[in-house]
């Protein structure tokens, strides 16, 4: 199976404290292909620093960046924009525009499925995991 990995997914995982993180420690299963982008990791470290946790940013950095398991796809300027243009269509239900840049790289990329905390995936018509 094929997955793509949200910033709300990362962030359950890494913040004990987050209301998510027990669920998403108990989701991950053998046997799945995780992609994830730029954006989502930028937008994971940010949130990171912005609360206080630079520590736990770098490390989470260090692990996408090192991890065989995690393929980090860099949206193209064909991607951005279909972003963009999702983000016309999507935006007034809630999803930001990084959510549409990844439903942008979820379709050219033909994954279903995403692990994920934020109904806008399922909104857009992508299968949320948890």
């Amino acid at each position: 199976m094929t997955a793509f990995v949200d910033t709300s997914f990362y962030i359950a995982r890494i913040m004990p404290g987050d209301r998510w993180h027990e669920k998403a420690l108990r989701a991950v299963r053998p046997g799945i292909a995780f992609f994830t982008s730029t954006l989502v990791v930028n937008e994971t470290i940010s949130l990171l620093q912005a609360r206080g946790f630079f520590s736990a940013a770098i490390g989470f950095l260090r692990e996408a960046r090192l991890s065989p398991d995690i393929s980090i796809v860099y949206p193209d300027a064909a991607m951005q924009s279909e972003g963009w243009d999702l983000f016309a269509r999507w935006g007034p239900a809630g999803a930001n525009a990084i959510d549409c840049v990844s439903f942008a790289v979820m379709r050219k990329m033909s994954i279903r499925k995403a692990f994920t905390f934020d109904e806008h995936f399922r909104t857009a018509g992508f299968d949320i995991l948890r």
